[in-house]
Order: C-alpha cells, then sequence, then structure tokens
C-alpha cells in the first residue's frame, strides 16, 4: 500500500497545481475512478476534497467503508470523514469550513443537476466554480504502476482466452463461450471482465457494437473483443477468427484491416495527433473501397476505465500523444448481412515511438481454427 499512496500523493499534488489556474481553494471529486485514482480508496457514493494548501486530502463517506478506510488512516494517507449516505454534502461543507477553503472547484463532466443543486444548497456561503478535466487530463499519461497493472490484466486475459479457445466445440452459443472466456479470467485473477464480452459469430460480427446472444457458433466468421480488470486496471483486445476458415469476402477485408492496423501503430509517437493517426489507417481502408463500412473512431485510451481519454478519431486534431499514453488500435470493416472484421491492440506510447503491449497472433494464418474448435489450422 505505501508505494500506492506515494503515487496518489504525486497525482494530487499534480491536481493542487492546475487548481491554480482555475483559481481555486479546493477540487471537490464525487467521480469514484477518478477518487480511485487520487487516492486507491474505490468505495462508491463518497466525496473526495483535495485542498492546495497541501494538507492530506478528505475521504468524505459513510459508515459501509469505515473498515475500509484504515489503512488510510494509518498511513496518514488521507482524512477520514465518516457522514450521512447521501448526505455528504453537508460532511463537505463542513471540511471546506474546518480549511478555511472560500472557493471549491467541482467536476462540471461528473456532476449532475440534481447535485449540483444540493451543493449549492449545502454550502451557501461558499463559492462553486465549474471545471472541466482536471482530473481526467491527469489520467492520459499513465505512471509505471499503472502500466505494470495494465500488462498484468493483459496476460491474464490473453491466457484466458487461449484456454476457452481450446474448448469452443461446434453447437456452443455466444453467451456459453463469454461465460468460458470469463470464467477464465477470473480463475486467472482477473476482477471482473473489462466490460460485457463480445462474442459475434457469422454475420452478427458485422453489428459494430454488438449484444452477445443466443445463437449457436457455427463454422465462419467469430469475432472477439474482450479485456480483463486486473489491479483495477483494464485491458482490451479484439480478433476474428474464422472457423473452418474465413469466408471469401471476410478473409478479403481482414489482409486490409491488418495492413491498416499496422500502419498506424507504426505512425504512433509523440507529438502525433490523435487525428492523424486515425487518418492513417482510415486512409488504408478508404483506398480499399470500404472507408463507409469503418464506423468508427480507430481507438481510445485505456486504464482505469476501458474508455477514456484520449481518443483516435478524425475531431482530435488537437489532441497529440505523449509517453505514458495506452491506447488501443482497432479498425474494422463491417459488411452488414456478410461479416465483421476487428483488429485490436493495447500500445503504449514511449518517448520514441510505441511498444505494443499485447502480443496474441493476428496473422493471417493464425486466426482460422478446426472446424471442431480444437486449436489453430
Amino acid at each position: 500500500m505505501n508505494d500506492l499512496f506515494a503515487a496518489c500523493a504525486r497525482r494530487q499534488d499534480r491536481v493542487r497545481q492546475a487548481l491554480e489556474s482555475v483559481g481555486a481553494d479546493a477540487l471537490l471529486v464525487g467521480h469514484s475512478t477518478d477518487i480511485r485514482y487520487l487516492t486507491g480508496f474505490g468505495g462508491h457514493d463518497s466525496l473526495l476534497l483535495v485542498s492546495r494548501e497541501g494538507t492530506p486530502p478528505a475521504i468524505i463517506t459513510d459508515r459501509r467503508h469505515d473498515q475500509l478506510l484504515e489503512p488510510w488512516r494509518q498511513a496518514a494517507a488521507a482524512i477520514v470523514v465518516m457522514g450521512t449516505r447521501h448526505q455528504l454534502e453537508r460532511s463537505a461543507r463542513e471540511a471546506c469550513d474546518q480549511r478555511g477553503i472560500g472557493t471549491v472547484a467541482i467536476q462540471a463532466e461528473h456532476v449532475t443537476l440534481a447535485a449540483r443543486r444540493a451543493l449549492g444548497e449545502a454550502m451557501p456561503k461558499i463559492r462553486i466554480v465549474e471545471t472541466d478535466g482536471i482530473v481526467g487530463t491527469l489520467r492520459m499519461c499513465k505512471d509505471a504502476m499503472e502500466i505494470a497493472a495494465i500488462e498484468r490484466a493483459i496476460g491474464i486475459h490473453q491466457d484466458a482466452m487461449q484456454a476457452a479457445l481450446a474448448g469452443l466445440r461446434p453447437g456452443i452459443t455466444e453467451l456459453e463461450f463469454a461465460a468460458s472466456v470469463e470464467f477464465e479470467m477470473k480463475t486467472r485473477g482477473a476482477s471482473r471482465p473489462s466490460f460485457d464480452t463480445c462474442v459475434s459469430a457469422g454475420a452478427n460480427s458485422a453489428i459494430i457494437h454488438y449484444a452477445t446472444g443466443h445463437d449457436p457458433i457455427r463454422e465462419g466468421t467469430l469475432l472477439l473483443d474482450w479485456g480483463a480488470v486486473a489491479g483495477a486496471y483494464c485491458s482490451d483486445m479484439t480478433r476474428t477468427y474464422g472457423i473452418g476458415g474465413l469466408p471469401a469476402t471476410v478473409s478479403e477485408i481482414y489482409d486490409i484491416v491488418l495492413e491498416a492496423q499496422s500502419a498506424a501503430i507504426d505512425a504512433c509517437a509523440p507529438g502525433r495527433s490523435c487525428a492523424e493517426v486515425d487518418g492513417v489507417a482510415r486512409k488504408i481502408i478508404t483506398d480499399a473501397g470500404y472507408g463507409e463500412q469503418f464506423g468508427h473512431g480507430l481507438g481510445h485510451g485505456i486504464g482505469l476505465d476501458v474508455h477514456e481519454a484520449p481518443y483516435f478519431n478524425q475531431q482530435s486534431t488537437d489532441v497529440f500523444l505523449e509517453p505514458g499514453m495506452v491506447m488501443t488500435v482497432e479498425p474494422g470493416i463491417y459488411l452488414p448481412g456478410v461479416g465483421g472484421v476487428r483488429i485490436e491492440d493495447d500500445v503504449l506510447i514511449t518517448p520514441d515511438g510505441c511498444r505494443v503491449l499485447t502480443n496474441f497472433p493476428k496473422n493471417h494464418s493464425d486466426m482460422v481454427l478446426e472446424p471442431m474448435g480444437v486449436g489453430h489450422a
């Protein structure tokens, strides 16, 4: 825990620096993922007050989390305030009064209108400043502890899929196979999947955000999108298989998607804009005649959330890659009624380029499974 508390203290100092630019004495954080990032505490329905004067932050919560927070008390990593659930605004006001805080910043991107009204009623004498992206911006670049957690999640999800594929049999449904993947991840140390495991059989693979269903898995296209959470951090990967071989049209677009992905990964380096990298993959797919069938951005950041800033898309012309960012690179082509291909890997931006963290097979020949689903052809 000491290493975690030290990392969190450094993150809190970066928040304090950001507060100077918005003219606030403190930041009141209500987003549970941001609270975890800044303190290591993952309890829900809590608040965190980080003040500029450098005192330990105040975790404001209720008795459900009392015992869980004992390590924070013992290490003096935070001041723990026990309030009343659903009325934590009052405790936040008292914490502000004790610290002489006259202006408090809130996270406008996460605060509902009802929560904003409740804060105003609870803090009538405190000036509330609405800010956007203070913590989210800090979270974009991962430290060594975060990268190690992501790599652990990747190792778990890759080993789990290898085991699940060995048990793939004709007639198993998409949901049954998804359950097998998630079982294998949890038995290897994952706390949960990063998201609902996506198993898309046949023409279902052409639906970009397909909801895994009861369709049986048969010979033909099988798109798998899965990831694990380990140490609170997420992984994310997609592979497209052909059971007994990829159908002819799907086989053709597979090579295009793989070329686009490889080129985009090669383009990942500090200083490149997210729109520029997106454009590298998009041009290859468009030049091949499938631009309209690539209907999403090239990828996104991963960390405590499986989808977080920054994002590879055509709009991100002013967002530039920096060392420490962990991005997915996942181009795709989707042909309704026929099938789709998406290939996704997790990529760490390094000072001199990038490093691909995932290493699951993706060459065309590796993606053909035996008709009975036992191993690669």
